[in-house]
């Protein structure tokens, strides 16, 4: 699904305010009154562009998940190296994690009276198909090895993002950006040696 782009300043606004409190407070605890104050506009006009507080947020992570899976593309599709290209996946990843609330997420799948759960789980999945779309267009490039398992790649990398501020692993590779560089290397060598390294050239 392709997010319509805001047709004015002021649903802009909206849907900036929206994504600020939602993102600091979770989805329950802000009000309507609230964002509309926030993005200065009337309730009337927030009501000109969203049926309800849940079309807002709905608008809103569908954006974030939007905007994360045209970076992905960008990324597959740069002349980057394939570790490259995995350290970039594994640090948009990250960010993406850390960037959404996680009250934001929890009310989304504990609030089953808006339909939230059912549609970041339909979004979520829409979104994974795309992904596995790229990874095994890449297969056919040669850009990934042709019996790679391109379902493996992507659950895996939906779990690592936890290890990536693990205070040992942080410490033992020398922060988030090294453990996240040791699992782009990790994704594409296994235990084998790096092609590219000058020792190995």
């Amino acid at each position: 699904m392709i997010v319509v782009k805001p047709e004015s300043k002021k649903e802009v606004a909206i849907l900036e305010a929206g994504r600020e409190f939602f993102w600091k407070y979770g989805f329950r605890k802000v009000t309507v009154d609230e964002i509309c104050k926030a993005a200065g506009v009337s309730k009337m006009t927030f009501y000109r562009y969203f049926k309800d507080k849940a079309a807002l947020a709905k608008t809103i992570f569908d954006n974030e998940v939007e905007k994360a899976i045209e970076q992905f593309r960008q990324i597959m599709q740069s002349d980057l190296t394939v570790p490259e290209k995995m350290k970039h996946i594994l640090l948009m990843k990250s960010a993406s994690v850390n960037n959404i609330s996680s009250d934001f997420i929890n009310d989304f799948y504990s609030d089953n009276g808006s339909g939230l759960k059912a549609h970041i789980e339909q979004k979520t999945a829409t979104s994974w198909g795309t992904i596995l779309d790229v990874y095994r267009q890449a297969q056919l490039q040669g850009v990934f090895r042709k019996d790679m398992k391109p379902e493996l790649l992507l659950y895996i990398s939906q779990k690592v993002t936890d290890l990536f501020n693990d205070p040992y692993l942080t410490s033992l590779c020398g922060g988030p950006a090294g453990v996240i560089m040791e699992m782009a290397r990790l994704f594409t060598y296994g235990i084998s040696p790096d092609p590219s390294a000058p020792e190995n050239q």
